[in-house]
């Protein structure tokens, strides 16, 4: 037998003021995979996210990565998102949402700074961050006990804290910030008659320039961006209210639900009407 001693060792753990609560656990694989979810955002709720197969691209606070197995990923509250598999390799992902925790030199329901990279590979700690959120999703749809959830997510808290990284930044500053700045502009008018002449205009910068500093920012072009906003805004309108469907249309900056069907439809891969079905199981 070999018995192994606690070593007391706070030296790395953030200190937690309050811990999280629970709100729910999900498990994405299959058809579901096959449907980007596009921009986001949930404003009193954080998420982590952990990738056990496949493959994806995802956009988080205005910066493109590209995602694979063993990948962790923080939404903090607030912070515009956009998650889509890739076609050919599918994605089997856990996501656990909870509100409430304050770390010690962070706003409220975020676990990783500005500085921080919201995404990073689990390594050795694949198994333990698997094991756990396997563990949650399985008490909260099998044993519903609210005191074990409890203390498995702030396990889970601790343990993705503590692999967290700082981000590597090589982008020439001002063209990042320019970047930046254009995609904080559309993710507030996304409804608005936008195009690349118009932007440039307000920027006063050439299109050409604006377009490079975009991409070179956030991974896409303006235009894409815009339009991933404006269905990630249609996508959760058809999931959370009763709007019809030329209702949504119009609030997300189309006034002619044909033409919304189908930039919906090619984006997320079938019609409106048909994702507001599949995802609300009716």
């Amino acid at each position: 037998m070999i018995q192994r001693f606690m070593k007391p060792d706070r030296s790395g753990a953030p200190v937690v003021e309050q811990p999280g609560e629970l709100l729910y656990m999900c498990m994405v694989e299959g058809k579901q995979s096959e449907m980007p979810r596009t921009m986001h955002r949930h404003p009193d709720c954080t998420e982590i996210v952990f990738i056990s197969e496949g493959q994806g691209t995802h956009i988080i606070g205005g910066q493109t990565y590209a995602t694979q197995n063993g990948d962790v990923l923080i939404y903090n509250s607030g912070t515009l998102h956009d998650e889509a598999a890739q076609p050919n390799a599918g994605i089997v992902a856990y996501c656990c949402g909870f509100q409430g925790v304050k770390l010690r030199g962070l706003p409220a329901n975020h676990l990783v700074s500005a500085q921080s990279q919201p995404v990073f590979g689990s390594g050795e700690h694949y198994n333990s961050v698997k094991g756990l959120m396997q563990l949650l999703y399985d008490q909260i749809n099998v044993n519903k006990n609210a005191d074990i959830c409890h203390h498995l997510l702030q396990a889970l808290i601790q343990l993705v804290n503590r692999m967290t990284v700082q981000p590597d930044v090589q982008l020439n500053i001002i063209d990042y910030d320019l970047g930046q700045e254009v995609r904080r502009f559309i993710d507030e008018r996304y409804a608005d008659e936008l195009d690349l002449q118009a932007l440039a205009k307000r920027f006063k910068v050439s299109r050409y320039h604006l377009a490079h500093c975009f991409k070179a920012s956030v991974g896409c072009s303006p235009i894409q961006y815009m339009i991933r906003r404006r269905m990630g805004e249609a996508q959760t309108l058809l999931i959370n209210t009763a709007l019809s469907i030329t209702d949504v249309a119009e609030q997300v900056g189309y006034h002619y639900p044909g033409y919304f069907n189908s930039a919906f439809k090619k984006v997320v891969g079938v019609p409106p009407g048909t994702y507001r079905k599949y995802y609300l199981g009716k």
